[in-house]
C-alpha cells in the first residue's frame, strides 16, 4: 500500500511538470480594438498589473491592415517605438516583437496604421503578450 501511494504521487508530480512549462509558452490576449481602415491611429488599453511580457504579437481580423508603428507605453512610463511596417492579412498575425529590457507591465500600445490600397471598412486587432 505505501508503495502504491508514492508511485500516484510521483505520476502526479511529473504530470504537473510537464503541464507548467507548456502553460509558460502560450500567448495571452492583452486587448482588442476595433479599428477603422479611415483612422490613422487606435490605442488599445492593456493596463496588465498582473503579468510582465517579454514578446509581444498582433492578430487581426475582418480585414487587412498595414501596420506602419507601435509605440509600447508601459506601467512606468518609459516607451518602446517599434517599427512593423507590414501588411498583415485578414486572419494572420505579426512574428512575436520582442521587447527591449526585461519583462515588463504594459500601460497601452499605440497603433499607427493605414487602409491597405484594397481596404474598406473595419477590422479587428488583438494583441497578445507572453
Amino acid at each position: 500500500m505505501k508503495n502504491m501511494i508514492r508511485s500516484a504521487f510521483v505520476a502526479v508530480f511529473s504530470l504537473a511538470a510537464m503541464v507548467a512549462p507548456a502553460l509558460a509558452d502560450k500567448w495571452e490576449l492583452l486587448g482588442s480594438r476595433e479599428v477603422s481602415l479611415d483612422a490613422e491611429r487606435d490605442e488599445i488599453k492593456v493596463g496588465r498589473n498582473d503579468g510582465r511580457f517579454k514578446k509581444i504579437q498582433l492578430r487581426v481580423r475582418g480585414n487587412d491592415v498595414e501596420m506602419l508603428d507601435l509605440k509600447v507605453v508601459y506601467g512606468n512610463g518609459r516607451v518602446d517605438d517599434i517599427r512593423v511596417r507590414e501588411v498583415i492579412r485578414q486572419g494572420g498575425e505579426t512574428r512575436g516583437i520582442d521587447l527591449r529590457g526585461e519583462q515588463r507591465v504594459i500601460d497601452r500600445i499605440v497603433l499607427a496604421y493605414r487602409r491597405p490600397a484594397n481596404g474598406r471598412g473595419k477590422a479587428v486587432v488583438e494583441v497578445y503578450g507572453k
